[in-house]
């Protein structure tokens, strides 16, 4: 428990054997404790997401998962259902919702995965661990404001854009690294990599002209990657744009004592809190890329909040919408994804003989 919110386990993301039969084996465990001790029965809800209802990795988690803990002892199970709301032609996981009266949540019709963090998809979990939704969602419409601005200076996502598209095109930087300063961050960086290749990645414009557009995006953490990729951006080639996210106020900040006076270099970084102490390895991480021809850019947070993150990611969902448009690449469909779907169905079948 933590703040009488509920633990959340993430497993329909991958088809991986172990990791959903160890949350399975922990929860049993979990289970079969607390009756030994006399308590109620574990109370368990599945949260399974899919539009359609055929998603490989959320179905085959989810059905394996609802078989084992309807037949665990001590064990209680609630499913929820986000999926698409329309009634007259019923997905697969609606009508199986609709059949078994589990409790449904909507996927709006014309939102692509990537962006549905802002609808019933994203604020269904959010809910569930208590996050602040309506801070998260003032966040993103002030945001949404900010980037209808017709001039290019005071729209934050179409300025992005610009840049990225230039970059790209004109100086060969078809390689984005997401680096924020801040553990807790990486997650966006995880969304981003998502946002980013489903929406530029695209071998057609338009017109139907082969184009190959995109830049493949990198996952990093500061200050922990600057001691694993850093070498490969300081003096690797000359293809890569870093994209940095600092906060200027952490809650909470520690300061960094001076517990061993007599070790000089030890001392020396005593005194300043490790906020400031991760925003000058920031900056001097970007002021060493900028002394050799790298480029980087950095998105501020006044403090990690809802209200923050909100704006972060419209920002950032706003900016491949604008970039599509410069690239003239449709930003919103994912054909690439579609081809792996039409080879993996007929071998699937075939593994049942």
């Amino acid at each position: 428990q933590r703040n009488n919110y509920p633990r959340i386990y993430f497993s329909g993301n991958n088809i991986d054997p172990r990791r959903t039969g160890d949350i399975i084996n922990h929860l049993k465990d979990v289970a079969q404790i607390k009756k030994t001790h006399g308590g109620q029965p574990l109370r368990i809800m599945l949260l399974v997401i899919s539009k359609s209802g055929g998603t490989l990795d959320t179905m085959s988690n989810f059905m394996v998962m609802y078989d084992e803990f309807m037949k665990a002892d001590n064990v209680e199970v609630e499913v929820v259902a986000v999926t698409d709301p329309n009634e007259e032609k019923p997905t697969l996981l609606k009508k199986l919702a609709m059949d078994m009266g589990w409790k449904q949540f909507a996927v709006p019709d014309g939102v692509g995965g990537r962006f549905t963090v802002f609808t019933e998809v994203g604020l269904t979990l959010a809910a569930c661990i208590g996050f602040d939704i309506e801070s998260f969602l003032a966040g993103a419409r002030d945001m949404d404001a900010a980037c209808q601005n017709d001039d290019l200076w005071r729209n934050p996502a179409m300025l992005n854009a610009a840049l990225k598209f230039a970059a790209s095109e004109k100086h060969g930087r078809d390689i984005e690294i997401m680096m924020p300063y801040g553990d807790y961050l990486k997650s966006v960086s995880e969304w981003y990599i998502q946002l980013l290749a489903e929406s530029l990645g695209k071998q057609f414009n338009k017109e139907g002209k082969e184009v190959c557009y995109g830049r493949t995006p990198v996952v990093a953490v500061g200050t922990t990657d600057m001691h694993a990729q850093t070498q490969q951006h300081q003096e690797g080639k000359l293809n890569k744009v870093v994209q940095f996210i600092r906060v200027d106020k952490w809650a909470d900040d520690l300061v960094i004592p001076n517990v061993f006076p007599d070790v000089k270099k030890l001392a020396d970084i005593a005194g300043v809190t490790m906020g400031a102490a991760l925003e000058v390895a920031r900056q001097s991480n970007a002021d060493a890329l900028a002394s050799n021809k790298r480029y980087s850019a950095v998105f501020a947070l006044p403090e990690l909040t809802p209200y923050h993150l909100g704006e972060l990611l419209y920002l950032l969902a706003m900016s491949v919408a604008y970039e599509g448009e410069l690239a003239d690449v449709d930003a919103f469909d994912q054909p690439g994804v579609e081809a792996y779907k039409r080879i993996m169905g007929p071998k699937l079948q075939a593994l049942k003989g």
